[in-house]
């Protein structure tokens, strides 16, 4: 069954509005290798718009978020939506799946070889959340405050929205 999830991305987050900030969204199929390809995927467009000060943390909480949606969120044959933007107080990454369950931070035996993904994201971002989407599934995020990673405010109404969709 194909996914409901599209590359338009449209619940993704509150529309931009002109000259707020940078935008790019992709789908991933459900693969072990996903977590690294949505991870290089981040890398690449904040590179790209010289958004580097933390790139290793949002990398980091890229490959934790996206390995969650895979390993607990997508139902088989289902797509996972990332998307990355740049806007003015923040640089937020956000992972869509289909899946109802909503991820849940726990404390895993002191020998567990898994649990931590959550815990990684919450000691590593400025902030976390999850929200509901307008149709199935959930939306999975991670920001990291502009003011305390020395990353320079956009200046405001300077640039509109790029990168799109890839």
């Amino acid at each position: 069954m194909a996914s409901r999830l599209t590359n338009e991305a449209t619940d993704a987050a509150p529309d931009l509005l002109p000259g707020t900030g940078r935008h790019r969204t992709m789908l991933f199929p459900r693969r072990r290798t996903t977590p690294r390809t949505a991870r290089d995927f981040v890398a690449s467009a904040l590179t790209e718009w010289g958004e580097t000060a933390r790139l290793d943390d949002m990398r980091l909480c890229t490959s934790e978020l996206v390995t969650n949606a895979v390993l607990h969120g997508v139902p088989v044959g289902r797509l996972v939506l990332v998307r990355v933007e740049s806007l003015d107080a923040e640089l937020r990454i956000e992972v869509h799946d289909s899946g109802e369950n909503r991820p849940t931070e726990r404390v895993p035996e002191e020998f567990a070889v898994d649990g931590r993904g959550l815990l990684i994201v919450a000691a590593t971002a400025d902030s976390w959340g999850v929200k509901k989407r307008t149709g199935p599934g959930k939306c999975v995020w991670a920001a990291f405050d502009r003011a305390k990673n020395g990353a320079t405010p956009l200046p405001p109404h300077t640039t509109g929205p790029q990168g799109g969709t890839s």
